[in-house]
């Protein structure tokens, strides 16, 4: 059955898929089929939702107790990820990021499927942890990694449109890209960084959660580590609040941009180094520690 259920909404994922990347081929680029991926998108992430929960009730906790309801968890992550990158895209066009982020959803869908173990026991709940510290990580790295793109190419607007107010031509042979051009990329960019930190800050949020009810708390709220994340974010979605204003196109989103990325280095590189903070790495926040007999899960009393 529960295999039955995950080819319903992996498969409606797959048929999105395959809507999209249709896209790529010329004369069917017409905005309709952006449409017909966003709507199987959410068709499939309402059924997944409603089998997450029915779950969840099943099992009295979070379903994502066993690596087959971890890797469903993760799978509708990578789903409303690409559901975001896809209605964001230029009209028209294809989204690549959406694509590959949709591809990458049915791949952990068929992995569930076919492959992932459905028991559930205590000494499972360490190896969940892990699972969703890396996971958290890995977000947060692809996000920093497409904000450090964004910054190249508003750092390179800023540059050309100052030789275009000075009129000044090509500097030792460097010819830099047109101010449309450096604007679409930092557009892209930006979409593509929000939705991986807002799903690496949502998943660091819940291992804090999840590690104080079990009484394994590496982190409290006010940590500076926490502060400044939360912060970030809230910088990160005023850049895209402001990416989409008419009134602030250009130069000054270019330096909201610049402003975004020195936060984020102070937050991601600076902080652990000149404040104290509890976040010391994947195996803290998991709870995990070497030489502990035990390790409960959030719904249980620590022995």
């Amino acid at each position: 059955m529960d295999r039955l259920t995950v080819v319903c909404f992996g498969g409606t994922y797959a048929l999105a898929l395959g809507s999209e990347l249709l896209r790529f081929v010329p004369g069917l680029r017409g905005r309709w089929w952006g449409w017909l991926t966003a709507v199987l998108i959410g068709l499939g992430l309402l059924v997944q939702t409603a089998y997450l929960a029915n779950r969840g009730r099943e099992v009295g906790s979070l379903p994502v107790t066993t690596s087959f309801e971890s890797l469903l968890a993760m799978g509708w992550v990578l789903a409303a990820i690409a559901l975001y990158l896809v209605v964001r895209a230029e009209p028209g066009r294809p989204s690549v990021a959406g694509a590959a982020v949709l591809g990458l959803a049915v791949a952990v869908l068929t992995v569930a499927g076919l492959w992932a173990p459905r028991t559930s026991a205590r000494a499972d709940w360490s190896n969940v942890l892990t699972f969703w510290g890396a996971a958290h990580g890995i977000f947060l790295v692809l996000g920093a990694v497409s904000t450090c793109l964004g910054f190249v190419f508003g750092v390179m607007y800023l540059v050309q449109a100052g030789r275009l107010k000075r009129k000044e031509g090509v500097w030792r042979g460097v010819k830099l890209p047109s101010l449309e051009q450096s604007e679409r990329w930092h557009r892209a960019a930006i979409t593509v960084a929000f939705p991986f930190l807002t799903a690496g800050v949502l998943i660091g949020l819940g291992l804090v959660v999840a590690t104080q009810r079990a009484g394994q708390a590496a982190l409290r709220w006010t940590d500076p580590k926490v502060v400044s994340t939360v912060a970030l974010w809230l910088v990160f979605a005023g850049l895209l609040h402001a990416r989409y204003r008419a009134d602030w196109r250009g130069r000054r989103v270019m330096l909201l941009t610049v402003v975004a990325f020195v936060f984020m280095a102070f937050a991601m590189g600076v902080v652990g180094l000149v404040l104290p903070t509890g976040h010391g790495g994947l195996a803290v926040l998991g709870g995990v520690r070497e030489g502990s007999e035990a390790v409960v899960g959030p719904g249980e009393a620590a022995p």
